[in-house]
C-alpha cells in the first residue's frame, strides 16, 4: 500500500472526497446504512403511535413520517455522493472554515450523549435480564461502549462487518416477535380492531417519528459519500429507512397493542420472548452506536484540520476518545439529566442541513474559502429559534420547522446579497 493511500485509510478519508475507486457496492451501502436506524428507540416510537391511534391511522402516520425522513436521507446523501465529503466537511461549504466548527461540536456532543445514554440503558437491561451478572451498572456501561467502539475504530470496514451480521439478525428476531403476536390469544384481529383509550393527534404522532430520527437522517452523508452512483443513494436510503425505521416501528406498534406494554423489553417478555428481546437489543444498539462514534470522529477531524494537529491524529484514536467520553458519562449516570440535552440538540442540529441543502441545491457558490459565513450563522439561529417556538407551542414538528426555516432564511439572504451586488455593479458601469 502506497504511503498516501495508507494515510487516507488511517484518517478514513476525513480530509477530502472518497476516491471513486474506493466507493462501495449497493449491497454494502444498503446494509451499512440500514444498521444505523435499526434501533430500540424505533420499537418505543412504534409502540407510542400504536397505543394512541387506530391501527390503520398508525400505519398512515408511520408512512408519512418515514417519507419525510427518507426525503432528507436522499437529499443529503446525494450531496455526499457528489462531493464525496462527510457531514461535517459538507458544512464547511455553507458555514466557512471556522463556522463549520459549531456544527462539528454539536455532532460530537450529540453522538457522545446518545452513546452514553444507550450504554446506560443497555447495562440496566443486562442487569435485569441476568440475575447472576456480577458487575455494577456503571462498569457494565463502560464495557458495552468499548465493545461498540471495536467496529467504529476500523472505519467503514468495521461498520460493514457488524451491519452484515447485525441487520439480518435484528430483522429475524423482530419478525419472531411479530409472529408471536399472530399466535397470541387475540392474534392480529385484536390488533386490527384496537381502539385507543387515550388517543393522540396526527401531528403529535408524526412529530414523534420525524423528531426521533431527523438527526440520524441528517448525518447519513458519512456513509453515502461511499456511494458509486445517484441511484445507489436513492435505493439504499429508501430500503435502509423502510427496514430500519418503518418496519421496526410497525413491529413495535403490533407488539405494544397486543401486549398492552409500550416498553419493548416488557412487551417481548409478556410474549415469552425475554431472551429474544435481549439479543435483538444487542444488534440494534451495536449497529447504531458504532455509527455515532464513527460520525463524531469525522466531525472532530473537521475541527482538527484547522489546527497544528492536522494529519497527526488518526481516526482510531479519535474514535477511542469519543467512546471514552461516552463511557465516562454513562458511568456517571447521564440517564438522569439527558432529556434537556436531547431537546437542546434536537433544536440546534436540524437547521444546519437546511442551510447546507440551500447552499448546494440553490445557491451553488460554496463558501469553504470563507473563515465564517455570517449569513449561514444567522439562518442557523433563525431556524433554532423558530424550532424552539414550534416546540413550546406544540406546532407541527420542531426539527422540520427548524430545518426548512433555516434553509429558506439562508436562501433569501443570499438572493438579496446577489441582487444588491448586481445593482451596485450596474451603478458602477453607469458611472464609468
Amino acid at each position: 500500500m502506497e504511503e498516501s493511500e495508507y494515510q487516507e485509510k488511517a484518517y478514513e478519508y476525513a480530509f477530502k472526497r472518497v476516491p471513486d475507486d474506493k466507493r462501495k457496492s449497493l449491497l454494502s451501502l444498503t446494509v451499512v446504512l440500514s444498521g444505523y436506524p435499526i434501533a430500540l428507540s424505533n420499537f418505543v416510537v412504534g409502540g407510542t403511535v400504536g397505543f394512541g391511534l387506530s391501527f390503520l391511522d398508525a400505519i398512515i402516520v408511520l408512512l408519512v413520517g418515514n417519507a419525510v425522513l427518507i426525503s432528507i436521507v436522499i437529499a443529503t446523501g446525494l450531496l455526499a455522493y457528489k462531493t464525496g465529503l462527510s457531514t461535517a466537511f459538507l458544512s464547511k461549504r455553507a458555514f466557512g472554515k471556522s463556522g463549520s466548527h459549531i456544527f462539528s461540536f454539536l455532532l460530537t456532543i450529540s453522538a457522545v450523549t446518545w452513546v452514553s445514554l444507550n450504554g446506560d440503558i443497555f447495562s440496566r437491561l443486562i442487569n435485569s435480564t441476568f440475575s447472576w451478572w456480577p458487575l455494577p451498572i456503571s462498569i457494565t456501561a463502560v464495557l458495552v461502549i468499548y465493545m461498540w467502539m471495536l467496529s467504529a475504530i476500523n472505519g467503514y470496514k468495521g461498520l460493514e462487518f457488524i451491519s452484515m451480521l447485525g441487520v439480518p439478525a435484528a430483522i429475524v428476531l423482530s419478525f419472531v416477535g411479530v409472529i408471536s403476536v399472530g399466535r397470541s390469544a387475540d392474534g392480529f384481529s385484536g390488533v386490527f380492531q384496537y381502539v385507543p383509550s387515550e388517543p393522540i393527534t396526527f401531528t403529535t404522532a408524526t412529530a414523534s417519528i420525524v423528531g426521533g430520527w431527523v438527526f440520524g437522517a441528517t448525518i447519513t452523508p458519512d456513509v453515502c459519500r461511499f456511494a458509486k452512483s445517484k441511484s445507489h443513494v436513492v435505493i439504499a436510503g429508501l430500503v435502509a429507512f423502510l427496514i430500519g425505521c418503518f418496519s421496526f416501528q410497525f413491529a413495535g406498534a403490533l407488539i405494544a397493542i397486543s401486549t398492552g406494554q409500550g416498553d419493548f423489553t416488557l412487551a417481548m417478555t409478556a410474549l415469552g420472548l425475554g431472551l429474544v428481546a435481549f439479543f435483538t437489543a444487542v444488534f440494534c444498539l451495536w449497529t447504531t452506536q458504532d455509527n455515532n462514534i464513527y460520525g463524531a470522529s469525522l466531525a472532530l477531524q473537521n475541527v482538527i484540520k484547522d489546527t497544528k494537529y492536522y494529519g497527526k491524529i488518526k481516526h482510531k484514536h479519535i474514535a477511542f476518545t469519543i467512546a471514552t467520553l461516552g463511557a465516562v458519562f454513562a458511568a456517571g449516570g447521564i440517564f438522569n439529566i439527558i432529556m434537556p440535552i436531547i431537546q437542546f440538540l434536537s433544536l440546534l442540529i436540524p437547521p444546519v442541513p437546511g442551510v447546507i441543502m440551500a447552499e448546494e441545491w440553490f445557491i451553488k457558490k460554496p463558501k469553504h474559502s470563507f473563515v465564517v459565513n455570517h449569513r449561514a450563522i444567522i439562518a442557523w439561529l433563525i431556524g433554532g429559534i423558530l424550532g424552539f417556538i414550534s416546540l413550546r407551542t406544540g406546532f407541527f414538528v420542531p426539527p422540520i420547522i427548524g430545518m426548512f426555516s433555516a434553509g429558506i432564511a439562508y436562501l433569501l439572504m443570499e438572493k438579496f446579497r446577489q441582487s444588491s451586488e448586481l445593482i451596485d455593479s450596474e451603478k458602477e458601469e453607469v458611472i464609468g
